[in-house]
């Protein structure tokens, strides 16, 4: 259940309530009353909210003229009995497009925690592809924030908001590249102290022996496809049902982290090893990732549309704001107007007690008890 809160001006509240009323079929509408705007208030469940919104959108509503702002109930009651309700397979998005969008948004914003999480999880799953542990690699997808980037590409694309696909396409080359580069270092690392390590790499990789490092070094099958494809798919449903939870990241972590992370380390060390198999591993596990990359996009997409998000409408031109409007002078409820001009200033005169030592002063002061002037006065 959602409750909508919509602020318009004076002029367009009739056309706006009777529009609810009879189009849209909204009951028990209320109507709040303020010094420059109307306020109109009423409940909606998930399953109509964004259908709601778009309506109201398509008579310039939050686009033209006043406000929308869409709050979440976690209960109300008298509650909706289940009989009353359709029982029909919902295929629309259960939050309103602006919804995900600003969920989306604020998942692709480049912070000091964005990259230290990154950095963070490349450096577990390079230890995981190192040891072959699974565990360790699985729990670096759970640190991994490549899946805000990622939506934040797929979404720019279905709402038309270029700069919502720079911003994801350009936070996601960032991630991608600082993880290749921990594999890197990871691989020099290995290179330098551990000199056996690449050569039993080679040794696997020759023998067809599948480990977290040689199996993305060969060529990707329809089972790679299908995680790209299926994770792809799983997130864009999860954020269109406001659930973007860190085990749904998961997916696309997992497409994305230890393919990126693998790149860099293997083939640093083939170059350091000289052996053509670790580089052929990781120019490999490069084409896995740009697959798995192009994929995941391209899954979204398809759920996106799916789920009939639609582009968001841009503030018009000749948008008007109700803060624009005049405000009423009138008295408010703890304070009155003061209509005296600033020239209009009271004076009054102190005139301190006579004292024994020196001559008395009168001060001049103002409202603002500031001294004006000073006289001396004989000693009494």
């Amino acid at each position: 259940m959602k409750q909508v809160q919509i602020v318009v001006p004076f002029d367009k509240t009739e056309e706006v309530y009777a529009f609810l009323l009879d189009v849209v079929g909204i009951k028990n509408i209320m109507k709040f009353n303020a010094d420059n705007a109307h306020q109109l208030q009423f409940r909606v469940t998930d399953d109509h909210v964004n259908d709601t919104i778009e309506r109201l959108k398509s008579r310039g509503v939050g686009v033209e003229y006043g406000f929308i702002d869409i709050l979440d109930l976690k209960a109300s009651l008298p509650r909706e009995a289940d009989e009353t309700r359709e029982q029909t397979i919902q295929r629309e998005a259960t939050l309103a497009v602006e919804e995900i969008y600003e969920n989306v948004k604020a998942q692709t914003w480049l912070s000091f925690d964005f990259l230290a999480f990154t950095i963070l999880a490349a450096l577990m799953a390079g230890v995981g592809l190192i040891q072959n542990n699974v565990t360790i690699i699985v729990a670096s997808m759970l640190l991994s924030p490549l899946m805000g980037p990622m939506l934040g590409v797929a979404l720019g694309y279905v709402v038309s908001d270029r700069a919502l696909l720079v911003k994801g396409t350009y936070n996601e080359l960032i991630a991608l590249v600082l993880s290749i580069a921990v594999g890197a270092l990871m691989g020099a690392v290995m290179a330098m102290f551990s000199p056996g390590f690449g050569f039993e790499v080679d040794a696997q990789f020759e023998a067809g022996i599948f480990t977290e490092i040689t199996r993305r070094g060969f060529p990707f099958s329809w089972l790679d496809i299908g995680v790209a494809v299926f994770s792809g798919a799983a997130v864009a449903v999860s954020v269109t049902k406001g659930d973007m939870s860190t085990l749904v990241g998961v997916a696309i972590s997992a497409a994305l982290m230890p393919p990126a992370v693998n790149v860099g380390m293997m083939i640093v060390v083939g170059l350091a090893n000289a052996t053509a198999h670790g580089v052929a591993i990781g120019v490999w596990s490069l084409l896995l990732l740009g697959m798995n990359i192009i994929l995941i996009d391209i899954a979204a997409v398809l759920m996106f549309r799916i789920k009939k998000l639609t582009p968001i409408s841009a503030k018009s031109a000749t948008w008007k704001a109700v803060t624009e409007f005049q405000t009423m002078r009138s008295e408010t409820l703890y304070h009155t107007r003061n209509d005296r001009t600033p020239t209009e200033v009271t004076r009054t005169t102190f005139t301190p007690a006579p004292t024994t030592e020196g001559p008395s002063a009168e001060v001049e002061v103002s409202e603002e008890g500031d001294a004006s002037s000073e006289k001396s006065s004989p000693q009494s």
